[in-house]
């Protein structure tokens, strides 16, 4: 482990060497402004207020619940006390009678209706209902907390992308920044070769042809140009975007912006740091963690669940709250779905099944990072090869340039080799800025790829 740290430092510290400190600040300003990265991170702090109401569940809820009623009509109760009373104090009454004292009981008492609802009624109590025995309470906050989790790991994912797409979008604006130098560089020579033919024509050294066709190259150069402008324009709107900016905003540019590519790591080494520190698998871990939460969150639905209930409160007839109204009651609730239709079930199967699709989809991804870094790993090596190539074809093409542009200025060289000669260097110089920022965008390509 402590090789391969050593090696990694080797590594980033030779392509630091021509790192561009500008480019480094614009990553910095776009992980710190772009808009779909502040997205990702409203959605982290949505994902963490679901992990605390989680966490809230384990803790009691307390309630006030208060009703006052009036109500009228419904059933009645019956209670036939004159039925009953009358003849008892009537037998009384005459007993008292014969023995010479006044009757003291009522000779008639009428029997009762009490309506079954209370004509005025009110109950105000404070309830805790406190989980004792509820699996769900806590696989449900294992669950939100692997899904946080999850969801950091994609930020990280996030930045690794937007990471590369900002150098690529800045090396792609130089690419065209550059291309737009090298076309009014050669306008100048145009310009020079289209002074030069009208000097040989109107000397009798060559014909009318020769400037028509200076003029048209010169023409042609131009449309190039206008198109080379838009190119930068959109390239440079692009990577204002990305840093969420206004397009037209200035852009700090180095004349080095090379950072070479060290082969102190091979192949094998790049991808056994891929497949250690790419976010990618956190983030499928975590979510393969959810799942298994989720299926053991669903096996709670098959087993019985405990709250304890205290309510204390004061009801009666009257809106009055003294010690002859208050009560208290204590309870514990069971609940025990014995049968829903086969619903319980079927939520269980799809866990399993989410759990085994994102176990596959982990696989795969090893598959996808490995042929990610072999690919960005070799495009490196060709863009590094293929830069050199383009070097030695500057070269050659501009000493082959010199020596045509001076015959033919002296007359001794016919004005379709230097056209010819001119546009074999133009279009070696714009293959060599293709393929210098080409490598730079690989470097990045590579950097993503194996989580650098």
């Amino acid at each position: 482990m402590i090789n391969r740290v050593f090696v990694l430092i080797v590594f980033i510290a030779g392509m630091a060497s021509g790192q561009n400190t500008a480019l480094e600040e614009y990553v910095e300003t776009g992980l710190e402004n772009n808009l779909a990265l502040k997205q990702q991170e409203f959605a982290l702090d949505r994902s963490m207020e679901a992990l605390k109401q989680a966490r809230g569940m384990f803790l009691p809820s307390v309630s006030i619940d208060a009703r006052y009623s009036r109500a009228g009509g419904g059933r009645m109760i019956d209670i036939p006390i004159g039925d009953l009373m009358n003849p008892v104090y009537s037998t009384l009454n005459e007993l008292l009678a014969s023995v010479g004292r006044e009757p003291m009981f009522p000779a008639n008492i009428s029997n009762e209706r009490i309506p079954f609802l209370r004509e005025e009624e009110h109950e105000t109590k404070i309830r805790l209902v406190q989980p004792l025995f509820q699996p769900a309470v806590l696989y449900n906050y294992k669950l939100k907390s692997s899904m946080k989790n999850a969801k950091q790991a994609e930020i990280e994912v996030f930045k690794h992308e937007l990471t590369a797409d900002i150098k690529t979008a800045y090396y792609n604006y130089l690419k065209a920044m550059q291309v737009v130098g090298l076309y009014g560089k050669t306008k100048i020579l145009l310009e020079e070769n289209l002074r030069v033919s009208k000097s040989l024509f109107e000397n009798n050294k060559a014909t009318e042809d020769v400037v028509f066709r200076a003029e048209a190259e010169l023409a042609e150069l131009e449309q190039k140009k206008l198109a080379a402008e838009k190119d930068q324009k959109l390239a440079a709107a692009y990577f204002n975007f990305l840093l969420n900016r206004q397009f037209s905003e200035n852009i700090v540019t180095v004349e080095n912006t090379r950072q070479n590519f060290d082969l102190s790591m091979d192949l094998d080494q790049l991808t056994d740091l891929a497949l250690e520190n790419r976010p990618e698998f956190r983030q499928l871990e975590f979510a393969v963690n959810a799942a298994q939460n989720g299926i053991r969150l669903s096996k709670t639905s098959f087993v019985p669940n405990v709250v304890g209930v205290v309510d204390y409160g004061f009801q009666g007839e009257k809106y009055r709250f003294t010690e002859e109204d208050d009560f208290w009651m204590a309870s514990a609730v069971l609940n025990w779905n014995l049968f829903n239709g086969g619903q319980d079930k079927a939520k269980y199967q799809q866990a399993v099944l989410q759990k085994k699709e994102l176990e596959t989809r982990l696989h795969e991804l090893r598959q996808q990072v490995k042929l990610g870094v072999q690919q960005a790993y070799d495009e490196v090596t060709v863009a590094a090869k293929s830069l050199v190539s383009t070097e030695k074809r500057v070269t050659s093409a501009r000493k082959s340039f010199n020596i045509v542009n001076k015959k033919y200025k002296q007359g001794m060289a016919p004005h379709i080799e230097y056209l010819n000669s001119r546009t074999t260097l133009t279009n070696a110089e714009i293959a060599h800025i293709i393929a210098r920022f080409d490598y730079q965008i690989k470097i990045a390509e590579l950097e993503r790829a194996a989580a650098l």
